[in-house]
């Protein structure tokens, strides 16, 4: 357009028909350009509405067992990209949704990790044999006759009772 305004005027009559001409051949190409972008555009719609259907299998990803549901996670994610694009405004809702579903297979796996962390199961035992240590002790000062050392242990041992039942605890929620 810039140069049609830049070439100048011919004559009249040429003006008018050479005027036709490329605003015909302006019409076509803008036709097709807007036939183009409803193709991609109802492609892109039919890609978002795979999408949703894909997350809706997502989202029953039962997470009882943790590897199982990565794995069905990874299957809807291969999926996911093979679908392609969406309508910009789409991207966001659906993204969102999709990294819910990860967050909640994360988290799924990453409590299962923490119930059997062997780091937190060695504390639990520790705080056990500390607590069966200091009830021993308690035991023979009481057998010893020797009352004050006998309270003194088992004030310990109900210390390392009560971080043995904090410790046990956090193992058990995770």
């Amino acid at each position: 357009m810039t140069d049609w305004k830049a070439a100048g005027r011919a004559q009249k009559d040429a003006d008018d028909a050479l005027w036709q001409r490329f605003r015909a051949a302006q019409d076509h190409f803008f036709s097709r350009r807007s036939g183009t972008f409803a193709e991609r555009d109802a492609e892109f719609a039919q890609n978002a509405e795979a999408k949703r259907a894909l997350l809706v299998e997502a989202e029953r990803i039962d997470t009882g067992d943790p590897a199982a549901a990565r794995a069905a996670l990874r299957d809807v994610q291969e999926r996911w990209e093979d679908i392609g694009k969406v309508p910009r405004d789409d991207i966001r809702p659906l993204e969102a949704r999709l990294r819910a579903v990860e967050d909640r297979v994360r988290d799924a796996a990453d409590r299962q990790w923490r119930r059997s962390d062997p780091e937190a199961e060695a504390r639990v035992a520790q705080f056990r044999e500390r607590v069966a240590q200091f009830e021993a002790q308690a035991q023979k000062a009481r057998a010893a006759g020797d009352a004050r050392r006998a309270e003194q242990a088992e004030s310990q041992a109900e210390q390392w009772r009560e971080w043995l039942a904090t410790a046990e605890q956090s193992v058990q929620q995770r």
